[in-house]
């Protein structure tokens, strides 16, 4: 069998495969609406997006290709702040995440990438969500508000593009992408600001691969986890565990496949959730609304 008709017939059945382990149900969320489209050459490479505590704007990172900095994008994705992480050095930004702790919301630069799965660490910048005033258009977070977390995967390097925080109990979750199936690791760091260092230690499987982004709802009643051509969703009774939610087969949501789409997020206010996408090869990038039913 030389080598296209294996591609075809893995293909095939990966997509049989998928069909299997989803659930379908009645219709949860109205189809993709486009919101606005990236015309910032900065924003050329965007791998996560998160929803901004500000009103109708959201934080997007790039990837390898730029420095350890966040921008402030819009729901018409113009871009109006940038923010740069002082004196931190990052290698491959993948996602951002969230995480309250003591009432205050901190960011998560999740400097995760690892292509050929040969870093030995990878790492976590955590730092005060910044409050945008009109004004703004470069700001400097300062080197003494971040709190750098040094991660280890207990079997060996991973590369990986999505994570998140359980906002019940502050658990740290990262999902490895190049994995036959991915797979789900987790870490205690938030019960102890001191701590910054710690093993990612495996603790679910997932019957997909190539996962590109994740994000839980910040009630922590659902989950989205998606691929280059998927998504996933799951709920989650206030009892369950991460991987007890997990475990059970996910609603498949119906998406219109982006250029590169590496991003999703829940809005905060549960109105839907909303995705956005690389731009290869100078292809159009669009923010993406799917409004809950």
């Amino acid at each position: 069998m030389n080598l296209l008709n294996k591609v075809i017939v893995f293909s095939f059945l990966f997509l049989q495969f998928h069909i299997a382990f989803t659930q379908t149900s009645k219709p949860l969320f109205k189809s993709q609406v486009a919101l606005g489209e990236i015309s910032d050459k900065k924003l050329n490479e965007l791998s996560g997006i998160i929803s901004a505590k500000q009103s109708s704007c959201f934080w997007v990172h790039n990837d390898s290709g730029d420095e350890a900095r966040i921008y402030l994008i819009d729901k018409k994705c113009r871009l109006l702040c940038t923010y740069e992480l002082e004196s931190v050095a990052v290698k491959d930004c993948e996602d951002i995440a969230r995480v309250i702790i003591n009432g205050n919301s901190f960011l998560i630069l999740a400097d995760i990438g690892d292509n050929k799965a040969e870093r030995e660490n990878i790492k976590l910048h955590i730092f005060p969500e910044p409050t945008y005033q009109q004004e703004d258009t470069l700001i400097h977070i300062p080197k003494k508000t971040i709190r750098t977390v040094t991660l280890r995967y207990k079997n060996g390097p991973r590369d990986a593009e999505a994570l998140f925080v359980d906002p019940v109990d502050h658990q740290l979750y990262v999902i490895s992408k190049r994995d036959f199936q991915s797979t789900v690791y987790s870490a205690s760091i938030f019960n102890n600001v001191k701590k910054n260092f710690s093993l990612l230690t495996p603790v679910q499987t997932l019957p997909f691969t190539f996962t590109t982004s994740a994000n839980i709802s910040p009630t922590g009643s659902a989950i989205l986890i998606k691929n280059l051509t998927q998504i996933f969703y799951w709920t989650r009774n206030r009892t369950e565990s991460i991987e007890q939610v997990l475990s059970r087969k996910p609603t498949l949501i119906p998406y219109q496949i982006e250029p590169q789409g590496e991003a999703i997020t829940f809005g905060l206010n549960g109105e839907g959730f909303y995705t956005i996408s690389e731009r290869p090869f100078g292809l159009k990038s669009s923010l993406y609304f799917f409004e809950k039913l």
